[in-house]
């Protein structure tokens, strides 16, 4: 191989090198952009207004970036397969190909629920189902693939056990809430009714890998040195899998209802679902509170760089946020509305900073290098 990994300066990090180590990591920008604009929209809650204009907006740019970076991607398979290869035999950068249904599916629930002016309906909502069936095929993909390779590759090590290894069932989760929004608008009640048992089998396999991945991360936050600093950020996926499991469950109980399937009644499933959600919130607000903690004191000990991870501070936050906001409804909590709106602020002026570091990198070439945590794995893999 030509140009290796090792390159570090930007000027080597020519366009063929670029292409060639294309990230799945910018799909996490779609991920956190595209659940900032349903943030907005839950909180506008109706078709206008300055909320409404932000949500239309983050999600434009959202699916722009999208497709953008798909292009890219496929370019990549021709141009740097060998490159591809490398990252699925590496246990933690095969984790961020999830990223691409998550970021598809993120996307459909914002075509789902915020009304776009400038397209039709009809046309919207088949776009939707387009990005939900780009999310079902590569979702279930690599929630085979992945452990398949992570276990039979020969490089998984419990230092490498970071909060990349939630992706894949968060992908999962994500699927599910965007396949319940689609399930609201279908008039067929046996689609409807294929749906719900399609994210039922879903969640069977999300809810389990999630609650494995959170004691293996945690014992390696427990028992192993911090990681590099450049995957500090990496800490706060870990409050992703709480706001999107909210969401899913909740969601699926209209569904239930849509269905008329008679296993269980709404009714009857509403109020422990209630419960279930409010202690898995409390989970989340622990995990938020404990990876801001560490991410600060870790960019005030070490400097966290600037990469692409940085887009890791956006997305989990805000399904933590819309879970919020789900629950504040739910449970007729103002106070839980008002922490949302809180966060919301937050994170929106964290996502201009972001936005404003990631433009300056794509300048300066330095975004699009490998990280230094994986790029001295990359030549002996």
């Amino acid at each position: 191989m030509s140009d290796k990994a090792k390159s570090s300066s930007p000027n080597e990090l020519t366009a063929h090198y670029i292409l060639r180590w294309f990230s799945p990591r910018w799909f996490i920008f779609v991920m956190g952009t595209g659940a900032l604009a349903n943030i907005y929209q839950l909180i506008a809650g109706k078709p206008d207004g300055l909320l409404h204009n932000l949500a239309v907006l983050f999600l434009t740019l959202a699916i722009a970036v999208f497709f953008t970076a798909l292009v890219f991607l496929i370019v990549r398979f021709v141009v740097g397969m060998d490159c591809i290869l490398k990252e699925w035999r590496h246990a933690s950068l095969i984790q961020f190909y999830s990223t691409i249904s998550i970021a598809a599916a993120v996307c459909a629930t914002g075509l789902f629920n915020v009304p776009l002016s400038f397209i039709s309906k009809a046309l919207a909502h088949n776009l939707a189902v387009i990005f939900w069936w780009i999310s079902l095929v590569v979702g279930l993909f690599f929630i085979f693939f992945t452990p398949f390779k992570v276990t039979s590759g020969n490089h998984a090590q419990p230092r490498r056990a970071l909060g990349f290894w939630f992706l894949a069932p968060v992908g999962l989760f994500v699927l599910v809430f965007a396949g319940n929004f689609w399930a609201l608008q279908m008039p067929d009640q046996a689609h409807v009714k294929n749906i719900l048992f399609l994210n039922t089998l879903i969640l069977g396999v999300a809810i389990p890998l999630t609650t494995i991945i959170y004691t293996i991360v945690l014992f390696r936050a427990l028992f192993y040195n911090f990681p590099r600093r450049d995957v500090a950020p990496s800490f706060m996926i870990g409050v992703a899998p709480v706001g999107v499991s909210v969401i899913a469950i909740n969601t699926i109980i209209p569904v239930l209802g849509k269905s008329g399937i008679a296993i269980i009644t709404p009714e009857a499933l509403a109020p422990f679902i209630k419960v279930i959600s409010l202690l898995l919130w409390s989970f989340g607000l622990w995990w938020l509170i404990y990876a801001i903690l560490t991410i600060v004191l870790y960019m005030v000990k070490h400097r966290v760089p600037v990469t692409l991870g940085y887009w890791a501070f956006i997305f989990p936050p805000a399904a933590y946020t819309i879970a919020t906001l789900i629950l504040a409804k739910s449970l007729s909590l103002p106070l839980l509305k008002n922490f949302a709106v809180v966060l919301t602020i937050v994170f929106t002026l964290w996502w201009a900073v972001n936005f404003v570091l990631t433009i300056r990198g794509m300048v300066n070439k330095t975004i699009f290098d490998v990280s230094p945590t994986f790029k001295g794995d990359i030549p002996y893999l």
